[in-house]
């Protein structure tokens, strides 16, 4: 196995020794915020847009087969780009539900 980074242990050490809160994050400046910290030693994860990038990029492969990996890496950015903080909810949404189903 390789080494590991001293770095990554003292992180992982970390993990066990804050708060962590799953959340919505409001984007700022048109970019969906996916993390952020708090000096308080919380750490705020939104996994709503990563969530919602793989469902669009898996649903381009679905759509267009042929597209090869690049092309379809290069539409979901730009897709992603076009949508609100409303229309990323509403997508995490559609997905939970049919994941839960």
């Amino acid at each position: 196995m390789a080494t590991r980074s001293p770095l990554l242990l003292k992180l992982m050490a970390r993990i066990g020794e804050l708060e962590f809160e799953e959340c919505w994050i409001p984007g700022i400046g048109g970019r969906h915020t996916e993390a952020d910290w708090s000096s308080s030693g919380v750490i705020r994860v939104n996994p709503m847009p990563h969530v919602v990038d793989s469902v669009i990029h898996e649903l381009l492969h679905e759509c267009f087969p042929a597209y090869k990996e690049r092309a379809v890496r290069s539409l979901t950015g730009k897709l992603m780009k076009q949508l609100s903080d409303a229309e990323i909810q509403a997508i995490y949404s559609e997905y939970r539900r049919k994941v839960d189903e």
